[in-house]
């Protein structure tokens, strides 16, 4: 659930309005970021064109913020930014690079579409020689660099070649929202095992409450608790191996389908949001804020800014919350939280100010920079330590502890396959629609995995040029 894995929701408007100020934004974008270019820059020589695709409004702001922090200390360089929403970005970047007239950087998803779709058309630069001579690597958690690149350069083959193509500065980290005040109210802890919390189901539901929320509208959010159930259920390592395409690997074996069957039976005891298919993620997280009745939702650390903001709204009926990794399988097992870095950092290759381009995502990796991530309740995909890591909020301190204590999860739909994430997603947002068994679902992605996604049920997401 990379979620590129859509991560913007903005308080309490439609989806209809969201798009017309995002409209009003788009327009805005470019010539305010020009303006301050130009303001901070008067002596630029060097033009550096960057666009970023978030479905975020509450990105823009602190965006343009690290993006001016550049150009401040780079006066020799202009900066012209603009924010799009993801389907606009991929939308433009495909134009602009299928015409030879890209922007110098851009910032995208790291699943189709995005990134992939650049990498295997070969629009993407190698940036190896940059993070090695500017030691991106060390400035990020360990071995992430090489991980979140392995995937994009293997092109659906068993591994990458080794080629840097993106650079992530912030990490998509899942774990479940908590309502603090009704787990009071009901006397109740924090589960420590899957059984523990499933057994707090019937009683939320019982005591009135919702027990988990959900806005599946995107698919991205039901994705997300079915790896959350499947990484916990037979742990990472098993999951592992689809990420390198192991022939031996298969998506029929019992724990996918009990995975399946869980998630299914809780929609079927109605403890998920009402109308959950509805409803977009940023909509549901001002859900989980506005009624106070939710009691848990599995969200991204992607979300966290948004979260940051609807918990500091005077109106918030959840004014008490944390966060925990989601619960082990067994007893004395840790806790898994699915993790990797988000949307990238890439340079086309027929960007025409490559080395502005590494030095801007030097910057990105810089103290100052994850400084101000930590400041909108994010989690940067930088090296942290309790000393660089000062929490804007009691709940986004429960998130870096979770961090550094639970397992390591996969995101097994990022297996390097064409529209095997979008197969997974639309898979399970039939699955709890009731329109798709356990065994069917698993099925289809076996079949998608096995053919390299040349027999995938759904072809028409994924963006390829």
């Amino acid at each position: 659930m990379l979620r590129s894995l859509s991560q913007d929701r903005h308080s309490g408007v439609s989806r209809l309005l969201r798009a017309g100020v995002l409209a009003l934004l788009l327009a805005a974008t470019p010539m305010a970021a020009r303006a301050q270019a130009t303001h901070s820059g008067a002596a630029a020589t060097t033009t550096l064109r960057i666009w970023y695709g978030s479905d975020d409004p509450t990105e823009q702001a602190w965006a343009q913020r690290v993006a001016a922090q550049f150009a401040a200390a780079h006066p020799a360089i202009k900066v012209q930014f603009s924010f799009y929403s993801l389907d606009d970005m991929n939308d433009k970047t495909q134009l602009a690079l299928n015409a030879a007239n890209p922007p110098d950087l851009i910032y995208s998803p790291p699943r189709g579409p995005g990134l992939p779709s650049y990498v295997r058309a070969g629009r993407l630069l190698d940036l190896s020689a940059d993070a090695s001579r500017l030691g991106w690597a060390a400035q990020l958690r360990p071995g992430l660099l090489s991980s979140y690149n392995d995937l994009l350069d293997a092109n659906g083959t068993a591994a990458g070649a080794g080629h840097i193509y993106a650079v992530p500065y912030l990490l998509a980290a899942d774990a479940v929202l908590y309502n603090e005040d009704i787990f009071d109210k009901l006397h109740l802890q924090v589960p420590r095992t899957q059984a523990q919390f499933a057994a707090l189901l019937p009683l939320l539901k019982q005591a009135g409450y919702i027990p988990l929320g959900l806005g599946n509208q995107d698919a991205w959010t039901g994705d997300a608790w079915y790896l959350a159930l499947l990484n916990a259920q037979v742990g990472p390592a098993a999951l592992r191996p689809a990420l390198h395409l192991a022939p031996s690997f298969s998506f029929t074996k019992p724990p996918f389908q009990q995975a399946a069957a869980t998630l299914q039976s809780w929609v079927q005891a109605g403890y998920f949001t009402p109308q959950f298919g509805g409803m977009d993620p940023q909509d549901a997280v001002e859900d989980f804020f506005d009624n106070g009745h939710t009691a848990m939702q599995l969200v991204s650390s992607t979300e966290a800014s948004q979260i940051l903001s609807s918990w500091r709204d005077d109106d918030s009926k959840a004014k008490h919350i944390g966060v925990f990794a989601f619960p082990a399988a067994r007893s004395g097992q840790a806790p898994v939280m699915v993790q990797d870095g988000y949307s990238g950092w890439a340079v086309p290759r027929a960007a025409h100010n490559p080395t502005a381009a590494a030095s801007f995502i030097s910057a990105m990796l810089s103290t100052a920079t994850m400084q101000v991530l930590l400041a909108q309740g994010l989690v940067p995909a930088h090296e942290l330590t309790a000393s660089t890591a000062p929490a804007a909020a009691p709940f986004q301190q429960d998130w870096l502890q979770a961090l550094a204590t639970a397992t390591p999860g996969v995101y097994v739909d990022a297996a390097p396959i064409p529209n095997f994430l979008a197969t997974m997603e639309a898979q399970i947002q039939q699955l709890l629609a009731g329109k798709e068994s356990p065994a069917s679902m698993a099925s289809a992605l076996q079949q998608t995995y096995a053919t390299r996604g040349r027999n995938a049920p759904f072809t028409d997401t994924d963006g390829e040029f």
